[in-house]
């Protein structure tokens, strides 16, 4: 994908168009991660992607609702691929509300207080705590509302990580080769790594305060980001949602 398709105004999408998929899902492929096999996109691989996701019957009606907007606005990226950004930024927007809804004004206020109370008494200094989404995740953590060993991320982490790190070491040996003998292009095997145990010291929930937040304000104060940003977000707020309701 090209800068200009970043920065370019698309304006209003003819209408002889309006069914027809964007052209930037064609500068992508779709890996089957067993057999390194790449094929073409699909509005059929599309839709799957993101139906796999959904919450359980204990979720308020609302909230659920407001979920599957989300969903709906990731189907038609498939359409205008800059509703891709939207749908994350939406989906992030139901985290908050299903806490909020959850945890209820009373409780979160009370912990807030207790909390800058704690800290004053250890520091001597004031603590500047909102009642944004970092601070409702943290309460959902200390009260136990939700367990790292429920997200996927966190089954998958070490696995993940050995991955990356594969792919990084072969990058550069590429790069080397490459340098080496001159050519411009080379062949490098899929790369295979055993499912490992999860990570036990790994805190995902702690990984969740510290950047969930980040990429909603990104996009709640105005972005102009052009991504895929895929499906993890729809994961995680999924899997943290029918945690929240499911313990009820």
């Amino acid at each position: 994908m090209d800068i200009d398709s970043l920065t370019k105004r698309d304006g209003l999408k003819p209408l002889s168009e309006i069914l027809s998929p964007d052209i930037r899902h064609s500068s992508f492929v779709s890996i089957d991660t067993e057999t390194g096999e790449t094929h073409n996109r699909s509005l059929e691989s599309h839709y799957a992607n993101i139906e796999r996701y959904s919450l359980i019957e204990e979720v308020p009606e609302a909230i659920a609702t407001q979920f599957d907007v989300a969903r709906n606005i990731y189907v038609y990226g498939w359409f205008e691929y800059r509703f891709l950004n939207v749908a994350e930024a939406k989906v992030l927007t139901v985290l908050e509300l299903a806490i909020r809804e959850r945890v209820g004004d009373k409780a979160l206020k009370s912990y807030i207080k207790q909390r800058k109370k704690d800290y004053r008494d250890a520091t001597g200094k004031g603590l500047h705590l909102s009642s944004g989404l970092k601070t409702l995740i943290e309460y959902c953590k200390d009260q136990n509302l939700v367990r790292n060993q429920e997200f996927t991320a966190w089954q998958t982490h070490a696995t993940q990580k050995a991955y990356r790190e594969a792919k990084w070491a072969q990058f550069e040996w590429a790069n080397a080769e490459m340098e080496r003998t001159g050519k411009t292009e080379i062949s490098v095997p899929v790369i295979e790594v055993e499912q490992l145990e999860p990570d036990e010291t790994y805190d995902h929930i702690q990984h969740l305060i510290d950047h969930t937040n980040k990429v909603r304000n990104m996009y709640a104060h105005g972005s102009t980001s052009l991504y895929d940003p895929g499906t993890y977000s729809f994961e995680m707020v999924s899997e943290f949602i029918n945690q929240l309701y499911d313990s009820e």
